[in-house]
């Protein structure tokens, strides 16, 4: 049987019910520990209802002669407490137990109705108490009856039945609760895992309100998405046809007779198409790309000799193989950017590989003018451009590290930029080995 059908569907009846669930365990557990006072308030007034009895024998047998004491006790006391008069009691050698000890020191104790009387007690089956009370010419009252005896608790004392009952509540609670609130951690894990390219559908189920939850949620993200992808599509396809009017505009360029004047436009041109290129950049997905088992020392060293080709300052450091499965094509985009950028603003680039225990460290340095501190995090925002430290010529669109971020941050690692001590930049993604 599936029990879970029995659970209500409405938050406020869930709570409710745990409400009252914790109330029964409360009552039921208050009335086990009044009981238990009780028993033992009683048990209490038992022991002084016992020492009132003892006081009215010993008074009225010693004030008897010795040859009436037997027939009075047995006819003053004949019921459920029985008294009884003899010479010598054959209770002298009865084992002591804790519950006697305990009435001993009740009766005959320092401030007791017999302090320094002689008592003794033995404990017959059915916890019938036997005793013998000394009287002062040496004889004995014994007596017997039921009821005298103070059990204690067979489970806790009185606190540790409140603590018991505190603990059991709170255990109802706390299970009732989890149940109540198991859908609710879901939808929280799913939202806080959104990705406006591939949605993440929450599983309605749970509470009614839960339900309505997860299906608005499911409806935004959607939304979401639709609006991103007509925006990226309507930019990217502004990007690619812009291209058109560029190569004519440069194919015109070229009739143009006055030199200064061609290469100024030639100049602007190729501007235009550098910022399309960027745009470009930044809207493609690879998120398609499937992972796979690359040698990351090749890829760099390849980067850095293509870099050289074209004339850039660029050096690599580093082992020179290190194998790791990743993404190669986005991995060389960041790589890339990063060189570029530092050729671009400094004049020169220097890659750096190694491997770490937190996985794999790439640094890419220069001896550049830096970037003010102020405006290290600011540089991966989009379309964000610096006017003066780093920006030497006033091109580009402003997209290049936030490419690198968007990058990394989908390969699972992690990008930083610091101002070097002597001067520069130092970019360092690591790339943790399990997530690669």
């Amino acid at each position: 049987m599936n029990w879970t059908r029995l659970w209500p569907d409405r938050i406020g009846t869930r709570i409710s019910i745990i409400l009252v669930l914790a109330l029964i365990v409360e009552f039921v557990g208050s009335e086990f520990v009044y009981r238990y006072s009780e028993e033992s308030a009683a048990a209490r007034a038992n022991v002084e209802r016992l020492a009132d009895q003892l006081g009215v024998a010993d008074r009225l047998l010693s004030e008897l002669p010795a040859g009436d004491r037997a027939a009075a006790a047995r006819r003053l006391w004949s019921g459920p407490f029985s008294v009884s008069w003899v010479r010598q009691t054959g209770l002298a050698g009865a084992a002591p137990t804790p519950e006697t000890e305990k009435l001993r020191e009740a009766l005959t104790g320092e401030d007791a109705p017999f302090e320094g009387r002689r008592i003794q007690f033995a404990v017959l089956p059915g916890d019938v108490l036997s005793g013998a009370l000394s009287l002062r010419d040496g004889s004995w009252i014994e007596f017997r009856g039921k009821g005298y005896l103070e059990r204690p608790s067979p489970v806790l004392n009185h606190i540790g039945l409140t603590l018991l009952i505190v603990s059991a509540v709170t255990l109802v609670a706390l299970v009732l609760m989890r149940m109540l609130h198991r859908p609710l951690r879901e939808t929280i894990k799913v939202i806080e895992a959104l990705d406006l390219e591939k949605p993440v559908l929450i599983d309605s189920r749970g509470t009614r309100e839960l339900q309505h939850v997860a299906r608005a949620i499911n409806a935004m993200q959607q939304r979401l998405l639709d609006l991103v992808n007509d925006r990226v599509q309507a930019l990217a396809a502004v990007s690619h046809d812009l291209r058109t009017p560029i190569a004519r505009l440069r194919l015109r360029a070229a009739s143009v007779g006055d030199p200064d004047l061609r290469a100024a436009i030639g100049h602007d041109l190729d501007e235009m198409e550098a910022f399309m290129t960027t745009v470009l950049d930044y809207l493609r997905d690879d998120g398609s790309e499937p992972p796979c088992l690359a040698d990351v020392a090749s890829l760099l060293q390849t980067i850095v000799d293509d870099a050289r080709d074209l004339g850039g300052d660029a050096v690599y450091e580093g082992p020179p193989r290190l194998e790791a499965v990743t993404r190669p094509v986005k991995l060389g985009r960041v790589v890339t950017n990063l060189v570029q950028n530092a050729l671009h603003h400094a004049g020169q680039a220097r890659v750096s590989l190694a491997q770490a225990e937190d996985g794999i460290r790439i640094a890419v340095e220069d001896d550049g003018p830096g970037i003010p501190p102020h405006q290290i995090d600011e540089v991966f925002r989009p379309f964000h451009r610096l006017e003066s430290s780093r920006n030497r010529n006033t091109g580009g669109a402003g997209l290049g590290l936030s490419i690198v971020k968007r990058s990394v941050d989908r390969l699972g690692g992690t990008i930083s930029l610091e101002n070097r001590a002597e001067g520069g930049l130092r970019a360092e993604v690591v790339l943790p080995l399990s997530r690669l």
